[in-house]
C-alpha cells in the first residue's frame, strides 16, 4: 500500500495545533482569573469551573479550521499562519464549551466527558454545601451562567485576531463573518431542535426530513462546515473554494450527526462516556427514530410510545428499543447512510481542482474519523 506523502506533515501540524490550542486556553483563562478577582473568590472559581470543563475535548472543530486553511494554501502554513488558525479554533473551541454547557442542560444529560455535567457538578456542591433553596435550581442557573460567559469569552477571542497587524483585513472580516454565523447557526439550529422535539417543526414533510433539517441547521454549520470556512477564509480563499468546502462539510457533517446518534444506540460506553440509550430517555427525534416508528407495527408502537421521551424507564425498556431499532433494519440503513455520505464526501476531495492537496489529504483523514463506524456494535 502507498504510503502518504503527507502523513507525517499533517500528523506535526496537528501537533502543533494542539500545542498552540491548549496554550492560548491557558493564557486566556489566566487572564480571566485576574479579571475576576476583583468581583470576588466565588466568581474567581467559575474559571476553574471551565478549565475542567475544557479538558478531554476531541478539538474536532478547531481541526476542522486547521484543515480549511491548510486547503486554502498551496504551501504548508508558516508559524505566523499556524498560529492564527490556532487562536480562531481556540475561540471556536470556547464556543463548543457554551453550546455543550447549555445542551446538557437542555438535554437532562448527567456527563459529559466521563465526568458530571457543569449543572449536575454544582448541584451536588450547593446540597454538600448545605446552601439555601434548590439544589436542582442551583446547578441549572450555574450552568447557563458559565455558558454565558464562554460564549462572551469566545466572541473576544475572535475580536483580538482581527487586530492582528499581519493579517489582511479583507481575510479577517471574512473570517470574522463566518466565525458569526457559526454562532447564529447553532443556536437557531438548537431552536429548531427543541422545536422538533415539541413537535413544531411543522413545515416539514415527515419526522425524518424535520431531523434532517435539524442536522443541517445545527451540526453541520458548528461543526464542519463553518470551522472550515473559517480556516480557509482566514488564509485567503476565494468564494468558489469557499463553496466547494461547504458542498463537502453538508455529507461529511451530516454523517458524523448520523453516526452519533448511533453511538447511543449501539455504541460502547467506556468510548462515549455516556450511557446506551441516553436518546431514548430523552426522547429525541433522530432519524434512526423516525424511521423504526416508520417500520413500526402496532405492538412495536406501544413500546415506543412506553419508553420513548420517559427518564424513568428501565434499562430492560430502553433495550427493548435498542433492539426494536436493529430489528427494523433502521440502525442498518442509518449505518449506510453513513457510508455512502462519507464516501460522496471523499470523492469530491479527489476530484477538486480548488483545494490543495495537503488540505485534500488532511480533511479526508478528519472525515474518516468523524464518519468511522468501526466503534459501533453492528
Amino acid at each position: 500500500m502507498p504510503t502518504d506523502p503527507h502523513a507525517a506533515l499533517l500528523t506535526q501540524l496537528d501537533t502543533d495545533l494542539v500545542s498552540a490550542l491548549q496554550r492560548i486556553l491557558e493564557q486566556e483563562l489566566a487572564a480571566r482569573h485576574i479579571e475576576l478577582q476583583a468581583l470576588g473568590t466565588e466568581v474567581h472559581a467559575l474559571v476553574s469551573h471551565l478549565q475542567t470543563f475544557l479538558r478531554g475535548g476531541k478539538l474536532l472543530r478547531p481541526r476542522f479550521c486547521l484543515l480549511g486553511g491548510l486547503a486554502a494554501l498551496p504551501t504548508a502554513p508558516s508559524a505566523e499562519q499556524l498560529a492564527m488558525l490556532a487562536h480562531i479554533g481556540a475561540a471556536i473551541e470556547m464556543v463548543q464549551a457554551a453550546a455543550l454547557i447549555h445542551d446538557d442542560v437542555i438535554d437532562h444529560s448527567p456527563m459529559r466527558r466521563g465526568r458530571p455535567a457543569v449543572h449536575v457538578a454544582a448541584e451536588k456542591a450547593h446540597r454538600h454545601a448545605n446552601l439555601i433553596g434548590d439544589s436542582a435550581e442551583y446547578g441549572v442557573a450555574t450552568a447557563i451562567v458559565l455558558g454565558d460567559l464562554a460564549l462572551s469569552w469566545s466572541e473576544q477571542m475572535a475580536a483580538q485576531l482581527e487586530r492582528t497587524a499581519s493579517l489582511d483585513i479583507g481575510s479577517a472580516s471574512r473570517a470574522r463573518a463566518e466565525f458569526d454565523l457559526l454562532r447564529t447557526e447553532v443556536m437557531s439550529g438548537q431552536y429548531l431542535d427543541i422545536l422538533h422535539q415539541a413537535g413544531g417543526l411543522t413545515s416539514a414533510a415527515d419526522p425524518e426530513e424535520a431531523a434532517l433539517r435539524v442536522i443541517r441547521w445545527k451540526t453541520v454549520p458548528y461543526t464542519v462546515d463553518r470551522p472550515v470556512r473559517i480556516g480557509a477564509a482566514l488564509m485567503g480563499a476565494s468564494t468558489d473554494l469557499l463553496d466547494e468546502l461547504t458542498r463537502w462539510a453538508i455529507d461529511v457533517g451530516t454523517a458524523f450527526q448520523l453516526r452519533d446518534d448511533l453511538l447511543s444506540i449501539v455504541g460502547d460506553e467506556a468510548l462515549t462516556g455516556k450511557p446506551v440509550g441516553g436518546d431514548i430517555r430523552e426522547g429525541k427525534r433522530t432519524v434512526l427514530l423516525a424511521r423504526t416508528e416508520a417500520a413500526a407495527d402496532a405492538s412495536d408502537m406501544a413500546v415506543l410510545r412506553e419508553t420513548v421521551g420517559r427518564a424513568d424507564a428501565s434499562q430492560e425498556q430502553v433495550l427493548s428499543v435498542c433492539d426494536l431499532m436493529r430489528a427494523t433494519g433502521s440502525v442498518d440503513s442509518v449505518a449506510a447512510d453513513v457510508r455512502t455520505r462519507a464516501e460522496r464526501a471523499q470523492a469530491l476531495l479527489e476530484e477538486s481542482q480548488l483545494l490543495s492537496p495537503l488540505g485534500v489529504a488532511g480533511l479526508g483523514q478528519l472525515a474518516a474519523v468523524a464518519t468511522d463506524l468501526t466503534p459501533l456494535r453492528l
